[in-house]
């Protein structure tokens, strides 16, 4: 995903969605990108994302509760989810949009599961803990 860089940070072309059941950490990781100009929703499951996306020209769109759509520009998404799992998920989204930038955060062990994440084109994973530095360069490399 290009990113440009801007005197208030980084600016994605859409919204960064995040995906994570641990609803502080995606709400911290929203206050964080949005220091970097970086506009973001948390949604607590894949399920849950996956309601709120429409394909339309090409895109995926995110909808959210006021009936507002904005262009999805990324996914940053836990491995670990309740129901669909991370790699579930971003192979859908993948499916949907070969070319969306995708960041998977864990702190996973399991080899089978991290090695199916690695082979995935356009994922990029990144092992917790992480900072807001390398979160920000697995974004501008996605």
């Amino acid at each position: 995903m290009a990113l440009s860089s801007t005197d208030q940070g980084l600016t994605p072309p859409g919204m960064v969605a995040l995906v994570d059941d641990e609803v502080q950490i995606a709400q911290a990781l929203k206050a964080l990108l949005s220091f970097k100009g970086m506009a973001a929703s948390v949604h607590e499951s894949a399920e849950s994302l996956l309601a709120a996306l429409t394909l339309r020209d090409g895109h995926l769109w995110l909808s959210d509760s006021d009936g507002t759509t904005t262009r999805l520009g990324a996914v940053v998404l836990d491995l670990n989810l309740p129901g669909m799992n991370g790699a579930d998920l971003a192979a859908e989204l993948l499916r949907r949009r070969p070319q969306l930038p995708i960041v998977m955060i864990t702190a996973a062990l399991d080899e089978k599961l991290l090695a199916r994440v690695r082979a995935m084109q356009g994922v990029t994973l990144l092992s917790k803990p992480f900072t807001l530095e390398s979160l920000e360069q697995a974004l501008q490399a996605a």
